[in-house]
């Protein structure tokens, strides 16, 4: 990984030393379909004479759009939170090493005074080893939540860097700028991996990509330097942390850029179709391809609304109070001896009661979050991909569009639930979100719920609200949809 990093860092100090490499190298990422900005006639003029006829592009690449200001704030905004930045710092926590609870000790069948006296002192012993156990698993766990924190913290400051203050100071874009669509594959790949070492300036001309290389820099020593530091994790305040940052960043980088034009590949009908005529509404529709209904799928899936779902069908776990360990009292006799212990053995089966009634509330809470998660997931399966793409349907909410009345957009958001789009255009019942909605639910009751051990999600009350709540967040998600402008198809 450190090699890796070397040569890309290489690579862009070399373009920048020597002009005539960055002639060439131009030659490539344009060939590769990056974006071509016509800067004036003397530009276009330079480019013919720089670009053998032969080594020329076949295809148009697309142009560049010179961001303003606002819109790199608004990019770097739209990147913040993301999933990717979670992975990342889910990673970089690891897996917490929890140690095994101590066995409780068991008294003997018969209390004597002997038999007694040994039940206390190991009581007495396994009292301390459980203080101890709860402060080794309190200590790694805010360990790994230090170390979730810089990760994070490191994450968005990348973000931070690349993506607005260096795009604003350097003047370059901060954003990846796809391929042209009509390129080759191969062009579209080298595209991808051109595009971590150079990007489009603000005049349009390629320029190394030193947002994205100081931003990623930036961040590791801001990480290791003041992160670390300040929340004590004195692991990461090593060279080693720097460096493996900047590589897997890198790497994430250059895996976000290819992914992003696989999909674009898988998705290429619908990106043209919405170029050339924008969001379809109801005034101008037109339908997704298989390729695109899959894909819208994909993105609706794993969404915060599914983890919001399923917290609330998980509930909060009942937590009871641990058994008060009793008072020690004065014994001076035999038989004050014997009282104590039984009262302690009482005790130890009352703590070995909290702690399987614990366990038992925690699990139980688990399974319901993962039936509710999993309904979840099955309705956007449903609705999204599977019903639509048997019965030709559009899994979108098709919005009415600007040029009508408030009144009418409303209303045109509320019969979204019921009525959709055949690919044809004609307009029928909403199959995708009323079949997807009410067979999850079904699914989820007769195959989930019971496979997961919680018989209380399985009457037909929770049925009819789950059925319920999805259909008012449906409505509610139109509404929005209705007056905010979508960025894709």
């Amino acid at each position: 990984m450190r090699r890796l990093s070397s040569a890309l860092l290489c690579a862009a100090l070399y373009f920048c030393v020597f002009p005539s490499t960055k002639s060439v190298f131009a030659q490539a990422y344009l060939g590769a379909g990056g974006p071509r900005v016509a800067n004036g006639a003397a530009a276009a003029r330079s480019s013919a004479a720089e670009v053998p006829a032969a080594s020329r592009p076949s295809q148009p690449t697309t142009p560049v759009t010179t961001e303003t200001v606002g819109g790199k704030v608004t990019y770097y905004l739209r990147s913040t939170v993301s999933f990717r930045n979670f992975l990342e710092a889910g990673f970089l926590t690891g897996i917490p090493n929890l140690p095994s609870a101590p066995a409780q000790p068991q008294p003997a069948a018969v209390l004597d005074y002997t038999s007694g006296k040994a039940y206390e002192n190991q009581m007495n012993a396994y009292g301390d080893a459980m203080d101890n156990w709860r402060r080794d698993s309190e200590d790694e766990l805010r360990y790994r939540g230090r170390r979730f924190a810089v990760g994070l913290a490191t994450a968005e400051t990348r973000d931070l860097f690349s993506n607005m203050l260096f795009p604003i100071a350097l003047r370059q874009q901060g954003r990846y700028v796809p391929a042209n669509l009509d390129s080759s594959f191969d062009q579209r790949m080298g595209h991808a991996f051109a595009s971590i070492v150079v990007t489009p300036g603000d005049n349009g001309h390629l320029q190394p990509n030193w947002s994205k290389w100081l931003g990623t820099v930036g961040a590791a020593y801001v990480g290791r330097e003041i992160y670390a530091s300040e929340l004590n994790v004195p692991q990461l305040e090593r060279s080693q942390f720097v460096e493996r940052y900047i590589g897997y960043s890198l790497a994430g980088d250059l895996a976000t850029n290819v992914g992003h034009e696989l999909v674009r590949t898988a998705i290429r009908p619908d990106l043209q179709t919405y170029e050339s005529r924008g969001p379809a509404t109801q005034d101008s529709y037109y339908p997704l391809s298989i390729g695109g209904k899959f894909f819208y799928w994909v993105h609706s899936t794993y969404a915060m609304r599914n983890f919001v779902q399923g917290a609330l069908i998980a509930g909060i776990p009942t937590v009871d109070s641990q058994p008060e360990y009793p008072a020690t009292p004065v014994i001076t006799t035999e038989q004050q001896e014997l009282a104590f212990d039984a009262v302690l053995a009482k005790y130890g089966q009352q703590v070995q009661g909290w702690r399987d009634s614990l366990e038992d509330n925690v699990r139980y809470h688990e399974r319901r979050l993962i039936g509710g998660f999993g309904e979840s997931e099955t309705q956007e399966f449903l609705s999204n991909f599977l019903v639509p793409a048997t019965t030709r349907m559009d899994p979108r909410y098709i919005p009415l569009g600007a040029g009508h009345s408030f009144g009418s957009r409303v209303g045109n958001a509320f019969s979204g639930l019921v009525v959709g789009h055949m690919d044809s255009g004609r307009r029928m019942v909403n199959l995708p979100v009323l079949v997807g909605t009410v067979g999850a639910a079904f699914i989820a009751r007769e195959a989930y719920y019971p496979k997961l051990g919680v018989d209380s999600l399985e009457s037909n009350r929770v049925l009819g609200k789950t059925i319920g709540f999805n259909l008012a967040a449906d409505s509610i998600f139109n509404l929005f949809n209705e007056f905010h402008t979508r960025r894709s198809f």
